[in-house]
């Protein structure tokens, strides 16, 4: 009889434990209204070599986020974040040439290896981005600065805001900034770095990646195998990589820098993006994908040039952070029974443009959930809060043409404000980013455009195909849903 009342007991204990379970999930709640924040500036803004904070002036959409139009940002919200900043810049009147630098400062000191460097020539205007990945606590504050350095006297660089006719305002910069999670350390992510110069030739190399400013859930490289990342578990991931590419010290060489992606040693398919090195210049060549990943899944970011003296490279600018060969970040998206949305689309075809806007084909879904691609006329099935990056691989027919190419966003047919970015071509190609993260509702149609202003020749989106890598789209579109599980223990 004993026996059987400890039994009862451990049977009553057993199950007040799994109500208290089953209690305890049942209060766990997604949340879909995640903090974030897209502002940008209408204002130039002009510096010399002493860093200066970057402002901005219009508030294009924000939630639980503050923004100090003194260049300012606090987050209200403990979490990981997502940050995308892109400054136009060029010279006010676009006869300038030199580098512009663009790092991130918390709590008024630089972020150490947050730095960035590209080139302005003569005539020219172009995107410089940087992207990172921060945990933050409530209340966390940073900046963003920039520092420009001229080749010639009486000339000036800086960020640069312009308004095209019948288009959108190019803003001198735009600022994305989105919560992916709350706590602390409640998804996998993981940004790494590079803080050595890797120089190339035709034959691919994997970037090494040596140097971590976060990991959890993710496995970091080893001494053994650096430039590999290893997830641990299995779902749908964003990965974006900043490249710093250019010329060996000294040498101001010339050609093209091959990026792209592998998985489990194989190319992940229109996944290349290409920038053209001139004269020893610096260009941030970025590539970025959404992709469904499985546990043990391993990656790798690859590079190949056409010369070997040009490669991603490492610097340390006076009375700044280093400049990084690369800034690795990725990180979950939410991976609960409920499919999360998110689509990376591309286009295989070249695409010439005109003074009057196309919208952009998108022939290719290279990873497509709960949402509906029409050949460029994106279609939402849930309502949300989106993040939104399109990469654009600008050039000529022929490698002959000369002007401008213009790059924004549509919204249920109506240009969004505020979303227009510029890259000059000379006969060359470069990657033009337009980012964004907004409220979405199901049904909503979303639409990349371009133009183009042509001094010579014919310009637009190129798509080709390198010798032994992976395609080279005209365009890559990378979207997904921000939500995250919020979990509760009473």
């Amino acid at each position: 009889m004993k026996k059987q009342h400890q039994i009862l007991n451990i049977i009553l204990v057993l199950f007040v434990l799994s109500n208290e379970l089953l209690t305890t999930e049942s209060n766990d709640k997604i949340i879909d209204n995640v903090a974030y924040f897209q502002g940008s500036s209408s204002k130039s803004q002009v510096s010399g070599k002493k860093g200066k904070v970057i402002t901005y002036n219009s508030n294009d959409g924000s939630h639980d986020f503050t923004a100090f139009y003194n260049g300012t940002f606090v987050t209200q919200k403990a979490g990981v974040y997502l940050g995308v900043f892109a400054v136009q810049i060029s010279g006010p009147r676009r006869n300038g040439k030199g580098n512009i630098d663009m790092w991130m400062r918390q709590d008024g000191e630089d972020v150490p290896d947050s730095n960035s460097i590209q080139s302005v020539d003569h005539g020219s205007t172009s995107v410089l981005v940087y992207s990172t990945l921060f945990q933050a606590s409530a209340n966390y504050k940073f900046e963003l600065a920039y520092s420009a350095f001229t080749d010639e006297e009486c000339t000036r660089l800086g960020l640069i805001a312009t308004q095209p006719e019948n288009e959108p305002l190019v803003p001198s910069i735009i600022l994305t900034i989105v919560q992916l999670s709350d706590g602390t350390n409640t998804i996998p992510y993981a940004q790494l770095f590079s803080s050595k110069t890797q120089l190339g030739n035709s034959v691919s190399e994997v970037i090494i990646l040596d140097s971590v400013s976060a990991a959890n859930r993710i496995d970091i490289t080893t001494p053994e195998d650096h430039g590999t990342i290893k997830y641990s578990e299995a779902g749908v991931y964003f990965l974006v990589a900043n490249a710093e590419v250019g010329s060996a010290e000294g040498t101001h060489a010339s050609g093209e820098v091959h990026l792209w992606m592998r998985r489990n040693g194989k190319d992940i398919p229109n996944s290349n993006t290409i920038q053209t090195i001139r004269n020893g210049s610096a260009v941030i060549l970025i590539c970025q994908t959404v992709i469904k990943l499985e546990a043990k899944d391993k990656v790798q970011l690859v590079f190949s040039t056409t010369n070997k003296e040009l490669g991603v490279i490492v610097s340390k600018p006076k009375n700044e952070p280093r400049v990084p060969g690369m800034i690795f970040a990725t990180f979950q998206l939410l991976n609960e029974e409920k499919p999360i949305p998110y689509a990376q689309l591309s286009s295989s075809q070249s695409q010439w443009g005109c003074i009057t806007p196309k919208t952009v084909k998108l022939d290719n879904n290279d990873g497509l959930q709960c949402i509906k691609n029409n050949n460029g006329i994106i279609e939402f099935e849930e309502s949300g809060t989106y993040f939104v990056m399109a990469a654009a691989q600008c050039g000529s027919d022929k490698d002959d043409g000369i002007g401008d190419v213009h790059l924004w966003m549509k919204l249920n047919g109506k240009n969004i404000a505020n979303s227009n970015t510029i890259q000059t071509v000379n006969k060359d190609t470069a990657v033009l980013v337009c980012q964004t993260a907004m409220v979405i509702q199901a049904g909503d149609k979303l639409e990349m455009i371009f133009s183009t202003d042509v001094t010579s020749g014919t310009l637009g989106l190129v798509a080709s195909k390198p010798h032994k890598e992976s395609a080279v789209p005209s365009m890559i579109v990378s979207v997904f849903k921000s939500s995250y599980l919020k979990r509760s223990y009473t």
